[in-house]
């Protein structure tokens, strides 16, 4: 029976049965006779679907996570953000002793921030991620030099200090660059 004659009879039973007008007697007697026969429509049972592993395109790392290939270092406390905590600290610190005046805070938010970034640009630079070989040649060239300085040696200032100073972090920067470029093709093989 095709789909419109079973809709057709379907609507000639429900019409029927309701008594609707313009039915006669004979006609609802046989649409109640077929309602009695003919099982009633059921819902089909649910199944349960089989739970298919969906797949999801493959995702593109953006430009913050690969570089070049090389993907982002983690570091040893990888899960807990110390970084970005040691950062938001050194910041604070730095505000706090800027706005107030206070030379200890702000020192002690310069020192934490120190700390922080050079850690992260160790970890990047020595993976292969990210070349930070002038600011790492900087770094313990200032360092030794405030230290010389606070040690009493106040006459180590002027051109030729800068100047050796300058030599130093070229230097080690010229250095952290070979073992920059010698990481980055290693992490690439």
């Amino acid at each position: 029976m095709s789909k419109s004659r079973a809709k057709k009879k379907q609507r000639q039973r429900t019409r029927a049965a309701s008594g609707a007008p313009g039915a006669t007697a004979q006609e609802r007697a046989n649409a109640r006779a077929l309602a009695r026969a003919a099982p009633e429509p059921t819902a089909p049972e649910p199944t349960t679907p089989e739970r298919t592993p969906v797949e999801r395109p493959p995702r593109h790392p953006s430009r913050l996570e690969v570089r070049a290939g090389v993907p982002r270092p983690d570091a040893v406390w990888a899960p807990f953000p110390l970084t970005e905590i040691g950062m938001a600290v050194g910041l604070a610190l730095f505000a706090l002793g800027f706005v107030a005046g206070t030379a200890a805070l702000f020192l002690a938010g310069v020192g934490i921030l120190a700390v922080v970034v050079a850690e992260l640009c160790l970890r990047e630079h020595f993976a292969g991620f990210r070349s930070h070989s002038i600011l790492l040649g900087l770094l313990p060239v200032t360092a030794v030099h405030l230290g010389v300085v606070y040690a009493g040696a106040a006459t180590w200032r002027g051109p030729v200090a800068l100047a050796i100073d300058l030599a130093a972090a070229g230097a080690l920067a010229w250095w952290l660059q070979r073992r920059f470029v010698a990481e980055q093709a290693r992490a690439r093989r």
